[in-house]
């Protein structure tokens, strides 16, 4: 009598999906405004996906004893706006420069430096940064990535100090610090008055252009006929 024994065949392992990175293409434009620039882009991420889109440089202290005391370099904002995800595109812009009271351009920095007692030597370069928001949504947008074959390049998902993780796309350019200032207007209007001046005043009775003469012959007072009617 013989006894069967069951053999078990190894399986074959199914591979893991493969998950696609997002397609993210933005650039970063200068347009004709003093100090502004477009950023645009073209992303597969679900529409209206929220993004905040940044501009920001980098300081770093000049005076000796700020650097012993802190000896990361700090940075400033100079502008960010919000933007959504619609239709597959997303565009923006941001002013980095801001207008000082003796009319020149600054950045926001500059501004703020009278009133410190410590001097910034300014990075060469803006970094321009792409966030997607907000970032305790996350988790929720990587699920619905990975439903559709699809997933945040790894290089681009960051943890912030307190823990959380975000995913951010930077891009670095060189941009020049301000110079320059606004032009005042070549005609003027009176500030008297609001611009509208002393409408109060009643203005002269222009000359008459034409000399009359007296009529040298007396001027009858007979009755008109009836031919000088009009009719």
């Amino acid at each position: 009598m013989t006894g069967c024994t069951e053999i078990q065949l190894p399986t074959k392992l199914i591979p893991a999906r493969q998950l696609k990175e997002i397609m993210m293409d933005w650039h970063v434009n200068q347009t004709s405004q003093p100090g502004a620039y477009e950023i645009s882009g073209k992303t597969n991420l679900p529409d209206r996906t929220q993004l905040t889109v940044a501009a920001l440089r980098y300081l770093y202290p000049i005076a000796a004893t700020a650097r012993r005391f802190n000896t990361d370099p700090t940075y400033t904002i100079l502008d960010y706006q919000s933007v959504t995800v619609e239709q597959g595109t997303w565009q923006t812009q941001l002013n980095l420069w801001q207008v000082a009271s003796d009319r020149t351009f600054k950045e926001n920095w500059q501004l703020d430096q009278q009133g410190l007692a410590i001097r910034f030597n300014p990075s060469e370069d803006v970094v321009f940064l792409v966030t997607l928001a907000p970032i305790d949504q996350l988790p929720a947008l990587q699920q619905q990535l990975a439903k559709q074959g699809q997933q945040l390049a790894k290089s681009t998902v960051r943890s912030s100090t307190e823990g959380e993780q975000y995913a951010q796309f930077q891009k670095t350019l060189a941009v020049a610090l301000p110079t320059g200032s606004t032009l005042a207007s070549s005609a003027q209007v009176d500030t008297e008055n609001f611009g509208w001046g002393r409408r109060y005043l009643i203005p002269q009775e222009p000359q008459n252009p034409t000399q009359l003469e007296r009529p040298k012959t007396r001027q009858t007072d007979a009755p008109a006929r009836s031919e000088e009617f009009l009719r």
